[in-house]
C-alpha cells in the first residue's frame, strides 16, 4: 500500500514531469517546411524535377532547388531561350533577411549567358556571357575537316589538350573559367559546346546560386 506522503511526492514528481514536457515543447519553435517556404516565394515557378537542398552555417541558412538536368551536359533544344538552373533562398541569420533568386541559362541567337536574378525585384545580380565558340581540332590535325566520330570524342580532346590551363586558372584565382568550342563530326553535325570549369581546391567554395553543373551543348 503507497502511504499518503509518498502518494503526494508521487503526483508532486508526475506534475513536474509533465510541466517540464510542457514548457519544452512550448518554447521549442515551430519547424517550417524549408521547401514550400522556398516554392512559395517564386511565384508560381514550374520546379517539376528540381531536386530541393539545404545547408546551413553559422551566419546562413541556404535552401536550393536545382534542376535535375544539371547532373550531366545540358542538351537545350533549337527554340530554347532560357533554361533554370536553379532557385536559391540565402537567409542571413544575422539580420534576418533573405533573398531568393534565379540562376538560368539565357540563350539569345548563338550567344549564351550564365545570369542570376533577384525574384523579389527582378534585378540582375550576376551576368556572365560564354565567350565565342572556336572549332576544336585535335593537336595533330593536318587539315581543317572534321576528324571526330562523336561529340563524346570532341570533348574528350578537349579535357587532354585544353581543359588543364584552365582548371589551373580556376584554382588559383578561386573563379569560375568559361571555355567555347565547336564541335564538328564527320557525319556533318555541329555542336557549340558551352563548358563552366569550376575550381577543385578545398579553398575555393562554389557560390551557392550556381549549381554544380559541367556546362551547355546545343546543335548549330
Amino acid at each position: 500500500m503507497i502511504s499518503m506522503q509518498h502518494r503526494s511526492k508521487l503526483i508532486f514528481c508526475s506534475s513536474t514531469a509533465l510541466l517540464s514536457l510542457s514548457l519544452l515543447f512550448a518554447c521549442k519553435p515551430a519547424k517550417t517546411d524549408a521547401r514550400e517556404d522556398l516554392i512559395s516565394s517564386l511565384k508560381g515557378a514550374n520546379v517539376e524535377g528540381f531536386n530541393f537542398g539545404i545547408e546551413e552555417n553559422e551566419t546562413q541558412a541556404i535552401s536550393s532547388l536545382t534542376n535535375s538536368a544539371v547532373r550531366q551536359l545540358v542538351t537545350l533544344d533549337g527554340g530554347t531561350a532560357t533554361l533554370v538552373l536553379r532557385y536559391t533562398s540565402v537567409k542571413d541569420k544575422k539580420t534576418n533577411v533573405t533573398k531568393t533568386s534565379k540562376t538560368e541559362i539565357v540563350k539569345s541567337g548563338k550567344e549564351l549567358t550564365l545570369q542570376v536574378t533577384d525574384i523579389a525585384n527582378g534585378e540582375v545580380i550576376f551576368k556572365q556571357r560564354f565567350p565565342a565558340p572556336e572549332p576544336h581540332q585535335p593537336a595533330d590535325a593536318t587539315s581543317g575537316l572534321p576528324t571526330f566520330d562523336t561529340l563524346e570524342a570532341c570533348l574528350n580532346d578537349f579535357d587532354c589538350t585544353r581543359r588543364g590551363p584552365l582548371q589551373c586558372e580556376a584554382n588559383r584565382t578561386c573563379q569560375d573559367q568559361y571555355a567555347a568550342l565547336m564541335c564538328c563530326l564527320k557525319n556533318g553535325q555541329c555542336f557549340s559546346v558551352h563548358l563552366v570549369i569550376k575550381p577543385t581546391t578545398f579553398k575555393c567554395k562554389l557560390p551557392p546560386v550556381i549549381p554544380d553543373f559541367e556546362g551547355v551543348v546545343f546543335s548549330q
